[in-house]
């Protein structure tokens, strides 16, 4: 039965291993990018295009649809480049509490626990972005008082 499935477009595609899926989508997005001299002859754009978008579904796990709509806003290599930094973690951000604190004694008070943060940027001044914590974030006495958001 594997057999019928050889030609790259059927049901086995779910078991490709993320490097191969990662280079068959930066093989696709280099051809779509000089379509007219680098296409496979008999393949259309939209045949790269289904494959692109499917392959995407697959490697970073979004629904066809959202993946087809990206594909319509972004360039092939933007829409990568839009997946792979959507699929990096976002850093832990707190907002200090004006009402009950200031930025600079909330990091004091931090600081204390074992928590290791920066100023969020020059332009927040209510801002800390958390770099690493042996306390949990969210079940400090600060943030139970109010005195900060996550």
């Amino acid at each position: 039965d594997d057999s019928e499935d050889e030609g790259g477009m059927g049901a086995s595609d779910s078991l490709v291993p993320p490097a191969v899926l990662k280079e068959r989508i930066q093989d696709v997005v280099e051809v779509l990018a000089d379509f007219k001299n680098r296409r496979t002859d008999g393949r259309s754009r939209a045949d790269y295009m289904d494959r692109l978008a499917e392959d995407l579904c697959e490697y970073y796990g979004y629904i066809r649809e959202l993946a087809d709509m990206f594909l319509q806003m972004f360039s092939p290599a933007e829409c990568v480049e839009f997946m792979e930094a959507s699929d990096q973690s976002r850093p832990l951000v707190i907002r200090t509490n004006t009402l009950k604190t200031r930025r600079k004694d909330l990091a004091q008070a931090l600081i204390k626990r074992g928590v290791h943060l920066d100023p969020l940027a020059s332009w927040s001044k209510v801002g800390l972005k958390i770099l690493e914590s042996q306390v949990p974030i969210g079940a400090t006495p600060e943030y139970l008082g109010g005195h900060y958001m996550i």
